[in-house]
């Protein structure tokens, strides 16, 4: 539907021409091909606790690179830091840790 269309959206042409902003604010036009998103993108819930431990403070940096508010940034350390905390997280229950990556993922 709608979700799958935001996030796996394909040109027939790839070599059309799409505008994009620069991060000083300009308009620059640019392939098609070159916009799409990577096939390789693996959905948080897919991922196992280690790697999306590993993912966290990447995440945070490029949100910070991005010039996100320091009080969203913060929100949202704290929000992967209580996950972290959480007991599915730490369970021998790989049920259990897929779940907490699910609720993880649906608060978007």
């Amino acid at each position: 539907g709608l979700q799958d269309a935001h996030s796996f959206y394909w040109t027939r042409d790839d070599e059309g021409m799409v505008p994009t902003t620069r991060e000083d604010g300009s308009t620059v036009w640019v392939n098609a091909g070159g916009t799409k998103p990577s096939a390789g993108v693996i959905a948080d819930h897919n991922l196992s606790v280690v790697d999306f431990t590993q993912a966290v403070p990447h995440m945070i940096a490029v949100l910070e690179e991005h010039d996100w508010m320091n009080q969203q940034v913060t929100m949202l350390a704290h929000f992967w830091g209580a996950i972290m905390l959480h007991r599915y997280w730490n369970s021998t229950d790989s049920i259990a840790q897929h779940a907490i990556l699910i609720y993880q993922e649906e608060q978007h």
